[in-house]
């Protein structure tokens, strides 16, 4: 009897080996039903990770979703010169403005960082491979040897994260293995297994609220976008207003300067006449002189101004994309016509509390908040595992009766246990609680200091739309006087009983009269268009339509 072991004991342990697979025929069914459940419950939980809806944007760096609109279409911009209504300059402004454009990214990026958050849940394929030589040595009946080992090894498998916090893997691993000992039953040898775990958290990270936690704060946070977006519409179309207003004003402003110029030149024209007739003395041609200069001006900053509103206005409709483009003219057909509004200041307090989107994103980051509570209060908890673990193996001198064995083989194991950690003081976990729950108060008081503001900014406009009914009323009784009083110093004139000078006064008293009575229904319509944005009711106002990703067109 030797220490090696001859050719022939070598074939009979193998035919053992491979006659012991006629003896346990039933473990065979417990073996390739295991493989298939293991492959059945990993198909069954894939469901289990949060499911995420299509991109809602490409990969072109486009917004997801149309421009708001209104009712009224706008018009084509074409020639030096660019007629326009309000309603027609808030049209352009939503299909050009850049601050619409810009504002209109910020839903979907905020809905990639959603995606973003959900691919904590998606499944992970994997492959991993190994190679190994080692040398051993060993004593074999008093004799010593080396024992030679060539290990190649490949794994596969899919592991994945589901919404109860639970992670689990399915991992196929194959191994061929060659060595000159001669105690191997096969040379080579190719082992093959298939093991499933699951690892279950029990307190902390337990739950699926918890495990969607991120995803449902970006979720918020897209909703912010939108209301936000919706609020950067109003402002805008707010803008809008404001600067055709102030366009209208300076137009008339400087038809103002113009009539106040000519009656300077004229009365000027009228005196030099009746100095070389001899009925006035020169100085009063140096007082009109002088006068004439200061309305020249005046007249020259009255049409800066023009420019500079037209400017302003350009820039919100965004019709000069090129540098000649500045050149186009601007020519509001809108004037402001005076017709009492009725404010009901606490019915539109109420509304602006409905509808105002900073509140509404207020509200949402109380809600944000909330979930940051709770993860933190929960992460208080001990970490207490349950983990489960179930494996089938083959072993077999080829690869493909390795691959059938491992259907058929009996050779399996079952395992489990509990896991418990929990860190002494915890005081991270503690401080991070604490924290939120700063965070959370520290939100709700800036909720209600933003319900105050929009409360405040409602009553604020509605004064202003009053006293500016007032104000009209006030200007175009002053206007009149001025006009009267300015005919009476022009009969006066004509008869020796009044001089330029008082003349001229009054002509610039009618100037300053008729702006400010210009000024005042400008002032009006603006505050309308300022209680409109405090209350958010411009949407309705121009009845502008506006569509979110993933929504069904709406009116606001």
């Amino acid at each position: 009897m030797t220490g090696r072991l001859t050719a022939k004991a070598i074939q009979d342990r193998r035919r053992q080996i491979r006659g012991a697979r006629f003896y346990m025929r039933p473990p065979r069914l417990l073996s390739f039903r295991f493989i298939a459940l293991s492959i059945l419950v990993s198909w069954l939980l894939l469901p289990l990770a949060d499911a995420a809806p299509a991109a809602t944007s490409g990969m072109s760096g486009e917004t997801s979703f149309e421009r708001p609109r209104s009712n009224v279409a706008p018009p084509s911009i074409r020639g030096p010169r660019l007629s326009l209504s309000i309603r027609e300059a808030v049209s352009i402004a939503l299909a050009r403005n850049f601050d619409i454009t810009i504002a209109g990214f910020d839903p979907d990026i905020a809905e990639s960082n959603v995606i973003r958050e959900r691919s904590a849940f998606d499944p992970l394929a994997f492959v991993e491979t190994n190679a190994s030589k080692s040398k051993l040595g060993a004593f074999v009946e008093g004799n010593e040897r080396t024992r030679e080992i060539d290990s190649l090894g490949i794994a596969a498998g899919i592991r994945q994260r589901i919404i109860t916090g639970a992670e689990y893997s399915l991992i196929l691993r194959n191994l061929r293995e060659s060595t000159n000992s001669q105690q191997s039953a096969f040379d080579p040898s190719f082992q093959t297994s298939l093991t499933f775990t699951i690892e279950q958290p029990l307190l902390k990270n337990f739950g699926i609220d918890i495990n969607r936690a991120r995803i449902k704060v970006a979720m918020a946070t897209k909703e912010q976008t939108l209301h936000a977006y919706r609020s950067r519409v109003i402002q805008t179309v707010d803008a809008v207003q404001q600067a055709y207003w102030n366009l209208v004003f300076s137009i008339e402003n400087l038809q103002f300067r113009r009539k106040s110029l000519d009656l300077a030149k004229d009365l000027l024209r009228r005196n030099k006449i009746q100095v070389e007739v001899g009925t006035l003395a020169p100085i009063e041609i140096t007082e009109a002189e002088a006068t004439v200069a200061s309305r020249e001006e005046a007249l020259l900053v009255a049409e800066r101004e023009v420019k500079d509103r037209e400017d302003t206005l350009k820039m919100l409709l965004n019709v000069a994309e090129q540098p000649s483009a500045w050149g186009i003219s601007i020519l509001p057909r809108d004037k402001p016509e005076f017709e009492v509004v009725q404010v009901d200041e606490m019915q539109l307090t109420l509304d602006a509390l409905r509808k105002h989107a900073a509140l509404e994103n207020a509200r949402i980051e109380i809600d944000k908040r909330k979930i940051d509570m709770k993860v933190a209060g929960q992460n208080l908890l001990p970490e207490v595992n349950l983990s489960a673990s179930a494996s089938n193996n083959a072993l077999a001198d080829n690869q493909g009766e390795a691959f059938e064995e491992q259907f058929k083989n009996e050779r399996y194991s079952f395992s489990g246990g509990v896991s418990f950690r929990i860190p002494i003081g915890n005081r991270q976990a503690e401080a991070d609680y604490r924290q939120a729950q700063l965070r959370h108060a520290k939100t709700v008081a800036s909720y209600h200091q933003t319900q105050q503001a929009i409360m405040e900014e409602v009553r604020r406009n509605a004064r202003r739309v009053r006293v500016n009914v007032k104000r009209i009323e006030a200007t175009r009784v002053a206007r009149r006087l001025a006009e009267e009083r300015l005919d009476a110093q022009e009969k006066k004139f004509k008869v020796g009983l009044s001089t330029s000078r008082n003349i001229l006064e009054d002509q610039e008293r009618l100037a300053n009269a008729l702006t400010e009575e210009t000024r005042a229904l400008i002032d009006y319509h603006k505050s309308l268009a300022s209680l409109d944005r405090a209350t958010h009711s411009t949407l309705e106002r121009f009845q502008i339509e506006m569509l979110y990703p993933g929504e069904t067109t709406a009116k606001k």
